[in-house]
């Protein structure tokens, strides 16, 4: 028998149409463990995916918070709440997928949307650390009293100048490093490896390192004698260093020195591009600093692989200027120290 009804079919599509769209829920608990606020929008909870966010964005911020108190490691601090909140947002995903009843979909909550905001999520935090702030950890004690080793310090891109992420590659230049930064720079030797030190040279001019006296342009910087420190090593070595206060054009900061060695080791000293330009002999070494590029040392004069050694480090390798020790793993205490 034929169904008359010219109706039918048309109600039929209507009815398959304003079926409940299914949330699936393991789709919701991997967004969850991934992202939260994503899986809240997966399950069309705005509201719910607003307040993930501002979980996490004030997550940092509280354990650095806890670290400059010294009341707990910052890094483990933040890694156990990020847990946590992934976890509770599984349970959470898990349960509001399993009771969705909803005919239609927002539009946050489709696929091209959560793909959208996935992606832009991940390009965010990827622009911070390449054009914004990055963290470093301080595994040497080349730098000491500066920084000590287990620092952990935040360093500012916006300093010198933008490279291509990965590469050295200046795409947009701010300003030179100045005389007495603290900068990180990818080690002229091995340009996988960063290194911290401190600028002393820049380009043009003549450094000169006699006798554990530095000089710049024939000037000698004044130091005065601070008594002295014990250090420990990467291995936890302790020895006893002379401490000094050096300045360097404005900035005035400590330098430690061992009278028992000599001011370089000539042994050790490579070839590099520009080595013309230094006269190494018996009581130190005189550098002249070729055009873009800048000369560095460590504060533990006695006790650093620097430009004494590999030479000068050109601009475009800069990546940015120290400005805080945000954790230290052996000084707590000294979480919120500006570096100077």
């Amino acid at each position: 028998m034929v169904n008359q009804n010219p109706y039918a079919a048309p109600q039929a599509r209507f009815e398959r149409l304003t079926e409940p769209v299914a949330r699936k829920r393991w789709v919701a608990v991997i967004l969850a463990l991934v992202a939260p606020p994503i899986a809240m929008l997966y399950v069309a909870r705005p509201l719910r995916a607003i307040a993930y966010l501002a979980a996490a964005i004030l997550n940092l911020p509280v354990a650095v918070f806890l670290g400059a108190k010294g009341v707990a490691n910052p890094t483990a601090v933040s890694g156990l709440v990020s847990l946590l909140l992934s976890l509770v947002a599984a349970a959470d995903g898990y349960r509001l997928a399993q009771s969705w009843t909803g005919a239609t979909l927002p539009w946050y909550s489709r696929a091209p949307a959560l793909a959208a905001f996935l992606a832009a999520g991940g390009l965010i935090i990827l622009s911070l650390r390449a054009f914004v702030v990055e963290p470093f950890r301080i595994p040497s004690g080349s730098m000491e009293p500066t920084l000590r080793v287990g620092d952990h310090i935040l360093v500012s891109k916006t300093s010198y100048g933008w490279n291509v992420p990965l590469t050295s590659r200046r795409i947009v230049r701010f300003a030179g490093p100045e005389r007495g930064d603290v900068a990180v720079f990818r080690y002229p030797v091995d340009r996988d490896l960063h290194y911290v030190m401190r600028v002393v040279g820049l380009p043009g001019d003549t450094i000169a390192y006699a006798n554990k006296r530095l000089s710049v342009n024939g000037k000698e910087q004044p130091t005065t004698e601070a008594g002295s420190e014990i250090v420990a090593d990467s291995r936890g070595t302790r020895y006893a260093l002379m401490r000094y206060q050096e300045s360097l054009d404005n900035v005035s900061h400590p330098i430690l020195l061992d009278p028992s060695t000599p001011p370089y080791h000539l042994a050790v000293v490579r070839e590099f591009h520009g080595r013309e330009n230094c006269r190494y002999h018996e009581a130190g070494l005189v550098c002249k600093v070729p055009a873009d590029h800048y000369f560095v040392m460590g504060d533990n004069r006695d006790n650093s692989s620097d430009s004494r050694y590999w030479g000068f480090v050109p601009e475009e390798d800069f990546v940015g200027r120290a400005f805080l020790v945000w954790y230290s793993a052996r000084n707590p205490d000294r979480a919120g120290t500006a570096v100077q």
